[in-house]
């Protein structure tokens, strides 16, 4: 099948397993983390608190992982990173079900949890181009990462939710733990041969401010690096008051906060497998405009209802147009970005990304705190609808800019 074909490359299938258990443990750990917190203390703000502790660490550390990418072998950077990932899993398990647990131990965790994916964010996405042996399989490999990622974001949360008042959040995050180990085992196996590279007469400082020179100067890669920035301020944030929601509007609990989650993730599905069907880049940046606008109505939608039939529509809907974003985006900064500079402007990307994320996570749980979730996801809904606006009328001059820039690059 088409949406199958970047699995050829047997590095990428490894890779592609790896991140099934991964992100798998990983949706499961952040409803546990999401619905302990909720759980322990009742507060909006505490959920923001601890979504921006990990996002912050990877807003800080990404700039640096980015020249780490295009210095070192990425394969072995993964592997130090993702062995942390597994240590760290195994402590927030043992302070759990020894009942050591608190919110300051938690913000601890999550810092660091934050600084580690931080560290590996860039390379891991940058390294998927490395994989995939036949290049115009790429918008394949990164949708079908999508899709992956989106299949765990169903799965996790709706067993997470369904577990956690059997089994407790603990046992959750030794499955976390488990599965994080099953990873390293499973990067171990791919054989990878990193490019050869001139090594570096400049530092760190100089390759840094060469990455941030050219993603800045480069306008149409400047323009997507700050259109998700803020589309992520103002929108992605909103599922920090999930909890919320499912308790207090919808008067649910655990599983129905399970649900909610899954549903975003349906969303997410089916958009990747429509970005993984595209054969070229081209167009791209019109399913970005239409993932903005189908995202934001998703959320105003959402933001009115108290029935959780209606809910969970209006969230799949945001996993839809949420997938067309940052698929679309990824896909285009993957392409357009030389080889050389690739890991670094992918981790402004995240820099950016987890920035506006960590903001956005503590401005919500504190507006939310104020004036309830319904009227704040009504705030976030407006400004991700006007900001769609401000895309569709810069598009035209977006087009020119990139269909030139992948002239230049042999692309096209």
């Amino acid at each position: 099948m088409l949406i199958f074909k970047s699995l050829s490359s047997r590095n990428y299938r490894l890779f592609f397993a790896g991140q099934a258990f991964s992100n798998l443990g990983s949706m499961m750990q952040q409803v546990a983390i999401g619905w302990l917190v909720y759980r322990i203390t009742g507060s909006a703000l505490l959920l923001g608190v601890i979504s921006f502790s990990r996002e912050i660490a990877v807003f800080t550390f990404s700039t640096v992982a980015g020249v780490l990418a295009d210095r070192y072998n990425k394969h072995k950077l993964l592997m130090v990173c993702q062995s942390l990932v597994a240590f760290l899993a195994i402590v927030l398990a043992a302070i759990t079900l020894t009942d050591t647990i608190s919110i300051t131990l938690l913000i601890i965790l999550q810092l660091l949890f934050g600084l580690v994916s931080g560290l590996e964010m860039p390379s891991r996405h940058a390294f998927v181009n490395d994989l995939v042996t036949d290049k115009s399989y790429l918008t394949n490999a990164i949708a079908l990462n999508s899709s992956l990622f989106n299949t765990a974001r169903i799965v996790g949360p709706a067993l997470a939710g369904l577990l956690i008042p059997i089994i407790s959040e603990g046992y959750i995050f030794l499955i976390y733990a488990i599965a994080s180990t099953i990873v390293v085992f499973i990067f171990l196996q791919i054989r990878y041969t990193p490019p050869v590279k001139e090594p570096s007469e400049r530092n760190f400082k100089e390759e840094f401010l060469e990455g941030a020179e050219y993603a800045l100067k480069t306008k149409h890669i400047r323009f997507l690096l700050f259109f998700v920035a803020a589309i992520t301020l103002l929108g992605i944030s909103y599922t920090v008051v999930l909890p919320i929601v499912a308790s207090e509007v919808l008067l649910g609990d655990s599983v129905v906060f399970g649900y909610m989650t899954s549903a975003i993730g349906i969303g997410s599905l089916i958009g990747a497998v429509l970005v993984g069907s595209k054969s070229h880049v081209l167009g791209l940046d019109k399913w970005i405009l239409a993932g903005s606008i189908t995202f934001g109505m998703g959320l105003l939608v959402f933001s009115f209802s108290s029935v959780l039939w209606v809910s969970l529509g209006a969230l799949v809907t945001t996993g839809l147009g949420r997938v067309f974003i940052f698929t679309g985006t990824n896909t285009l900064l993957q392409t357009l970005a030389p080889e050389e500079k690739r890991g670094r402007v992918l981790s402004f990307y995240i820099m950016l990304f987890m920035g506006a994320l960590a903001v956005g996570s503590f401005g919500i749980g504190l507006i939310t705190d104020l004036i309830g979730a319904p009227l704040t996801l009504l705030g976030s809904a407006s400004g991700v609808l006007l900001l769609s606006i401000y895309y569709a009328k810069n598009l035209l001059l977006l087009r020119k800019r990139t269909y030139r820039a992948m002239k230049q690059s042999g692309i096209m």
